[in-house]
């Protein structure tokens, strides 16, 4: 919710959410609650996998992949690390220590959500442009099987 409240112009990648003015009808809305949900799954799969590199690298290709398809281009992934920790520091109140705070904004080598979530979303572009270039060479293909079709006129 916060995301829509920091950054508006991410709303618009939502075809669900796109028109609604109203914060409040988003903060009740099932829809975004549902995807809020997968969210917070992909993560837990995405720590779940945090020593199977392949399975976390095919993890964050299709969600790249199906953000390709869903029209949510890469340059709004980076906002929403920042507003996970905004969400998680509230949740955890007094084990949201000065310590937590900062191994959760630097990039440790170690098990550190912005490190894991740095790569992922590294991935998920990586995904995102693999499915763009699918896209545009099944377009291209497509249209020259079209032109092979058409009757020779002599």
């Amino acid at each position: 919710m916060r995301l829509f409240e920091t950054h508006p112009e991410c709303k618009d990648v939502f075809f669900l959410f796109r028109d609604v003015d109203d914060l409040q009808r988003l903060r009740t809305s099932k829809e975004l609650r549902a995807h809020g949900l997968r969210v917070m799954s992909f993560i837990e799969k995405s720590v779940a996998r945090i020593d199977q590199t392949e399975r976390l690298v095919q993890l964050a290709m299709e969600l790249g992949k199906s953000h390709y398809r869903y029209n949510a281009p890469p340059k709004y992934y980076g906002y929403v690390g920042t507003e996970f920790i905004s969400a998680v520091q509230p949740i955890l109140k007094e084990k949201w220590t000065p310590e937590v705070e900062e191994a959760w904004k630097i990039l440790p080598v170690h098990f550190c959500f912005q490190a894991l979530f740095t790569y992922v979303t590294i991935i998920m572009k990586q995904g995102y442009q693999e499915e763009e270039r699918n896209k545009q060479t099944n377009t291209v293909a497509s249209s020259k099987e079209r032109l092979e079709k058409r009757p020779n006129a002599l």
